[in-house]
This record gives structure tokens, sequence and C-alpha cells, in this order.
């Protein structure tokens, strides 16, 4: 569950991307649009495959592939910002596209691997609250990475005004904070059973101590996003993002 919540935590994505391609390369709604869609099409994508295709590979060995590609796919945006894509003849829309169905099919094939272990390490006779306990776990990590990417916005000036202005120097600079950030969860795979078999040994374990842990990372995480969600409301742009 520690791997679970750290790994998520740190899928922190650059939250002025969208705003990047509206403003600097004038992507319109409808493209924006349709990138969402396929992002959802290609996590569909990748749950088939890990079911079709991986479902015998270890864990860790899987999650070290999904790390690597992802690194490999996040640093193609620095591709974008540079216009790199410009000197193969690829268009700024179809690079985009295929950059954000790579990851986000990526992110479809890490899905099963951690369902599957909250399954199993469901006890019997309390299994509805053990995998409420698991999914909140990993809701309340993704919750943490969408706040922690909103705060890093004040770090380098990604404004509106800058990106239209195509001034792109702290736009760069936090593309490569956040990718490094998403790589960094590979630290933490030596808390991931290897096999499906290795459950069983984590079934009996007990401890007061991690269970003190994960309630208190659970109140810290609901209350930051409570009072996140009230001042972004009251308070718009309190983090300092514009």
């Amino acid at each position: 569950m520690g791997f679970v919540f750290l790994f998520n935590a740190l899928q922190i994505s650059n939250a002025a991307w969208t705003q990047y391609l509206y403003s600097t390369l004038h992507f319109s709604t409808a493209k924006i649009n349709s990138i969402l869609v396929a992002a959802f099409v290609m996590i569909f994508a990748g749950v088939m495959a890990y079911k079709q295709f991986m479902r015998e590979w270890s864990w860790r060995n899987v999650y070290v592939l999904c790390i690597s590609l992802n690194c490999v796919f996040s640093l193609c945006q620095i591709m974008l910002i540079k216009q790199w894509n410009k000197k193969f003849n690829i268009p700024n829309f179809a690079f985009a596209l295929g950059d954000e169905s790579a990851v986000d099919f990526i992110s479809g094939v890490q899905f099963l691997p951690t369902t599957i272990m909250m399954v199993h390490l469901c006890p019997e006779g309390s299994e509805g609250v053990t995998y409420s306990m698991f999914t909140t776990m990993n809701n309340v990590a993704i919750t943490v990475s969408v706040m922690l990417s909103t705060a890093l916005l004040p770090i380098w000036d990604v404004s509106e005004n800058k990106l239209e202005k195509n001034k792109l120097n702290g736009f760069f600079k936090l593309t490569i904070l956040t990718t490094c950030l998403q790589t960094a969860g590979i630290f933490f795979l030596p808390l991931l059973p290897k096999y499906r078999k290795d459950l069983n040994a984590l079934r009996c374990d007990r401890s007061v101590i991690g269970g003190m842990i994960f309630l208190c990372i659970i109140i810290f995480a609901l209350i930051w996003a409570i009072v996140s969600g009230v001042l972004n409301i009251v308070d718009p742009g309190w983090m300092g993002e514009s």
C-alpha cells in the first residue's frame, strides 16, 4: 500500500501543458478534446495489453518497463517544446496526440497489477471494507499528485501571457522537473511484490504503526484537498498560479 501511495503521488503532470497547447501551439478546443478522447481509449488498450501479454511477468519488471517508457515519452514533450518534430515533418497535433496516447497506454498497463494486488490482499469477511481502504489510498494519492502539480506552477513563470509570447524557458524547466519526479517512483519498487504468489506473505503481516501512518496520510491529504478546493473557489490563484 505504501508503494501505491508513493508511486501515484509522484505521477505529477505538467499542469500548464494544456494551456501550452492552446496558447502557444494554438490548438483548437476540438483538437484538445480529441487528445482527451484518445487518452481514454489508450488507457483501455493498455489494460487489455497487460491482460493478454504481461500477466505472467514480474510486477516489478512491468513497472520498470512502464517507468522507463514514460520517461522517454515525457521527454518527447521537450521535442515538441523545441519544435524538433518539424525537422521530421511531423505536425504538432500528430506529435502531441501520439505522445499523449503513448503515455496513457502506459498508465493503462500499470493499472491492473495494483488492482490485482488490492483484491488479493483483502481478508475474508471484510473484502468490501479493505478494498475501499485500498482504493481510498489510491485516490488520495492521485489527488495529492494533482495538488502538487498545481503547487509547482509558481516556481517558474508559466503564465498564459508568457506562453502566448512563446517564452518557454520556465515551461521547459517545469517539464524536466515533472518528468524527473515521475521517474523517481522507480526507487520505491522494492515495496512492490514481485509476483502474485508473494502476496500471501503480506496478508500475514500486521502493523499498528503502519495503520497509524495510513490514517495520518488519509486525514492530512483529505484536509489538504478540502482546504485547497475551498481556496480555489474563494481566492483563485492563491498558490501563485495564473
